[in-house]
């Protein structure tokens, strides 16, 4: 009889952060690697009040 063995590939996976605008309830939604290359991508946007966003990270795992 042969053994099955699971191989645990590991791979890379992008988190969605979700950029929430203060004032007029606006949400932007960036898919990135890490929290630098979300506020690159954010910053590329050139918003110009950037105190009037907050950050959120969406979970793979959400509460029931």
């Amino acid at each position: 009889m042969s053994k099955n063995k699971n191989k645990k590939t590991e791979e890379e996976t992008s988190n969605v952060y979700v950029f929430f605008n203060l004032i007029n309830h606006t949400m932007l939604f960036v898919d990135a690697f890490t929290y630098d290359e979300a506020m690159n991508k954010f910053d590329r946007c050139n918003f110009k009040f950037r105190k009037d966003w907050k950050i959120f990270l969406e979970l793979d795992r959400q509460p029931a």
